[in-house]
């Protein structure tokens, strides 16, 4: 589906006011449900990842009416990237601008030994990669996981961007999650994911429902800490993916162009590169 912004890009192409020589197909984990296909869409549900985009080819299919008018555009996805692919996305691929605050993948929650304390790897619910972590409380206690982070800035996302938590929860025991940008060991960010099911989850929540304790610095965030509260028992969760989405920032020739739900999940394995295309439906009509 070709978005409002889509509609308004391809119209300035033709009108020879902007450029589409480079473009981009983005990946990523949202089916329908999670995140509803519409031509408002700005973004990706819960994209994972990025890659430069070629023209395949044409299609015109003139035995439906209207007449179809079709242009394919293709990627390979790299042999170090994994997921479940359910939507696809394409950017052009050069902005009007520098934004040091754009989209942020903050952790994909890969690798258990970068965490304190150890949790277990599961290679079974994942849907970011090809591997979660399961975080569990202690036993009807909450308990929290670390992750050192480098050189992280919250200063310049407004009230208005997004964090997405990407999840699965693995029992009926879990309460809610607290996520936690530390400066110091006092002193951090809050946020809360509840509303939760048993089963994958999507969460979203605004930059401005970040809580601060103890005054910390927005500008050298150097831990994450994930707090899993149970209600009566313990509480495991496949934790996935978490990311920061820039919501606020208006860019005249750079947004989502179009966004594809997929009929069936792909399965994108390590190991192995993989050809995907977007077909962009320019639906003229006759």
């Amino acid at each position: 589906m070709i978005t409002k912004f889509g509609k308004r890009f391809l119209t300035n192409y033709i009108a020879g006011n902007s450029s589409f020589s480079d473009k981009q197909i983005a990946i990523g984990i949202a089916n329908n449900t999670e995140y509803a296909l519409s031509d408002t869409n700005s973004r990706l549900g819960f994209e994972f990842y990025r890659i430069p985009a070629r023209v395949g080819g044409v299609d015109i299919d003139a035995s439906v009416t209207p007449t179809k008018y079709i242009v394919i555009y293709s990627a390979t996805i790299p042999t170090n990237v994994a997921g479940k692919i359910n939507e696809v996305g394409l950017y052009p691929g050069a902005r009007a601008s520098k934004n040091y605050f754009d989209n942020k993948f903050i952790t994909d929650f890969e690798l258990p030994f970068d965490w304190t304390p150890t949790p277990e790897l599961d290679q079974s619910n994942f849907r970011v990669g090809d591997s979660s972590l399961i975080f569990k409380s202690n036993g009807s206690s909450e308990q929290e996981y670390t992750l050192p982070l480098v050189g992280f800035d919250l200063s310049g996302y407004g009230a208005l961007d997004t964090i997405s938590f990407s999840y699965k929860v693995n029992n009926a025991f879990l309460s809610q999650i607290k996520v936690r940008f530390y400066s110091s060991d006092n002193s951090y960010y809050q946020v809360i994911f509840n509303g939760h099911s048993v089963g994958n989850n999507i969460k979203e929540k605004n930059i401005s429902d970040l809580v601060a304790v103890n005054s910390p610095n927005v500008n050298n965030i150097n831990k994450l800490g994930i707090v899993i509260v149970p209600t009566t028992s313990e509480a495991s969760v496949s934790v996935d993916g978490l990311r920061i989405n820039d919501e606020d920032t208006f860019d005249p020739i750079y947004g989502l162009i179009a966004r594809s739900i997929l009929s069936t999940e792909i399965t994108k394995v390590l190991g192995r590169e993989a050809q995907i295309e977007f077909k962009l439906d320019l639906s003229f009509g006759d």
